[in-house]
């Protein structure tokens, strides 16, 4: 495994001849591991991870105060950025960030060749519901009916208890993450979302395409919230004809998605 320069993104499986990467941005409690497999899927790209302050390769730093800290991270890579064309993708939480680090990098003149996201809202939507604001009893009945634990952790009161904390931090971030309705990005947004995830309702999900001033597809899957792992093939051949596309063709070609 190898890190960029302030252990803020990791590389589980180096391909120095790829033409591309795809950096992936993990749910609320998640880490960069949650794409460690993820090379096995893309053999023609480069697969980076981001991690959060607080967890695996930054466990020793406190949880960040705003999504603006976790960008500073990133943005301070931006030598990183600029080295080779790449896809930003982001899950739930992670797919605020994805967007938002979008749009600071090209502010900054660095422009990705698009983003693909998961299972949120349009990042200019306020929440529903405010998860962090509850009590520790509504919190966990309400991350219970949203589909928002994956099994492994659920399961397991020790990891609960490591992990909840973790949860809830990241969750009052997205709580907040709210871009400028007036912003948008310049490069194509693919969107993904499932059948039964209750955490985004549709109207939040096509609120998407007012993101974007280019290209935005969205795609449905059956499931629930983490159908990305639990459909993992399907998604994965789906998300390759995205790269193809994204990497091989120019803005204005439609594909079938």
């Amino acid at each position: 495994m190898i890190f960029g320069k302030n252990k803020s993104l990791a590389c589980f499986s180096a391909n120095p001849a790829a033409q591309y990467r795809v950096i992936c941005f993990p749910c609320a409690g998640g880490g960069a591991s949650m794409y460690r497999k993820w090379s096995d899927f893309l053999p023609d790209a480069e697969v980076w991870a981001a991690n959060y302050p607080g967890r695996e390769s930054l466990h020793g730093m406190p949880f960040s105060e705003s999504v603006a800290d976790i960008l500073a991270l990133f943005t301070a890579q931006s030598d990183f950025f600029a080295g080779k064309p790449f896809v930003l993708y982001g899950h739930s939480f992670g797919a605020v960030v994805a967007y938002q680090l979008a749009a600071t990098l090209q502010q900054a003149g660095i422009r990705d060749l698009g983003i693909c996201v998961s299972a949120r809202r349009a990042p200019h939507l306020e929440p529903e519901l405010k998860l962090a604001d509850l009590s520790e009893e509504e919190f966990l009945r309400e991350l219970e009916r949203l589909g928002g634990l994956p099994d492994a952790i659920r399961s397991n009161q020790e990891m609960m208890d490591f992990y909840l904390p973790v949860i809830k931090a990241d969750l009052a971030l997205n709580d907040e993450a709210l871009s400028d309705p007036a912003q948008s990005i310049s490069t194509p947004i693919y969107l993904y979302s499932a059948t039964e995830d209750k955490v985004a309702n549709p109207n939040e999900l096509a609120a998407w395409k007012n993101a974007t001033t280019s290209r935005f597809e969205h795609k449905v899957f059956e499931g629930g919230h983490f159908f990305i792992q639990d459909s993992v093939t399907e998604f994965m051949a789906s998300l390759r004809s995205v790269l193809a596309t994204l990497t091989q063709s120019d803005d204005e070609e439609l594909i079938a998605f």
